[in-house]
């Protein structure tokens, strides 16, 4: 794809311009280093994010792996075109796992066998990509009010990750565990206090946490802070899950950033957006707000 770099330096930033045969993409950073600060993609052909990542010294969360088409399919290929386009990136790299109908806490033992089956093949593509981090979702039924249902979906959980544990730690490679419906941090708390491994880990998605329970972030921020290897940050309406530029919803990014800062250790960031554009908002919010 043809596109022109136009680079401008002075004192203060460093103002890079490229313009994509469909995509203006416009963005300054400050000279101050984006410190663990990753981007998501979901395609296949890394190249603009790729251009965007080296650009402004980010990382990348790849989102391919999550895919059932990806995964029921030859995914080694898709591995192989990762690794040939990744070659000599410097920057961070995480995948995120498949959670599409996965249930590591399900009643059904194919079900959990298919589960496994996809967290291993998540595992084999991010050890091969030196990834930092697998993310996968716990898939807990918030909405859910049956009797019973919470304890017995926790020692499932339990029980599966007892016993892939130590096959996790042999890849190298950490799984996090991403809030979703969870209405409480507890929830997932509860299973890393248990298992108090280091390749058991934490992602809190801020827009999970404000979005399907009522709980204050900074008590969610609080109880991860321990286990927390990443964030995924995002807006939303208040309503549905949408995926929105770190300026536009309901949520205060300008706080919530900075409680992350100011953490004994920082986690990285991740900016979970759906497009180029929505990204290069979030950076300009960023800058502007003095937050990179």
């Amino acid at each position: 794809m043809a596109y022109v770099f136009d680079i401008i330096l002075d004192i203060t930033f460093v103002h890079a311009v490229k313009t994509y045969s469909h995509i203006t993409f416009a963005c300054e950073k400050s000279r101050r280093e984006m410190d663990r600060y990753l981007i998501t993609t979901n395609c296949t052909d890394l190249t603009d994010y790729r251009d965007c990542a080296e650009s402004f010294e980010l990382g990348l969360e790849l989102q391919a792996f999550a895919e059932p088409q990806a995964l029921s399919g030859n995914w080694r290929d898709l591995l192989a075109n990762h690794k040939r386009q990744l070659n000599g990136f410097r920057g961070d790299l995480g995948l995120h796992g498949a959670f599409y109908d996965m249930n590591s806490g399900s009643r059904d033992p194919e079900i959990v066998k298919l589960t496994r089956k996809r967290y291993r093949e998540n595992l084999i593509a991010a050890a091969e990509l030196e990834a930092k981090y697998v993310v996968i979702h716990l898939n807990y039924l918030g909405p859910m009010k049956l009797l019973g249902y919470q304890a017995d979906w926790r020692e499932r959980q339990m029980e599966f990750w007892s016993k892939f544990i130590d096959e996790i730690a042999s890849f190298g490679v950490p799984m996090l565990l991403e809030n979703s419906w969870e209405d409480q941090p507890e929830i997932v708390i509860d299973l890393l206090n248990e298992m108090s491994s280091p390749y058991l880990r934490a992602c809190l998605d801020v827009a999970h946490a404000t979005i399907y329970s009522k709980k204050p972030f900074n008590e969610w921020l609080a109880l991860f802070e321990p286990y927390l290897e990443c964030c995924h940050l995002n807006n939303h309406d208040g309503e549905q899950d949408l995926h929105l530029s770190l300026d536009d919803g309901v949520i205060d990014f300008s706080d919530i950033i900075r409680s992350i800062d100011n953490l004994p250790r920082k986690p990285f960031r991740c900016l979970e957006l759906p497009t180029l554009s929505s990204i290069n908002t979030s950076l300009e919010f960023l800058r502007t707000q003095s937050l990179a």
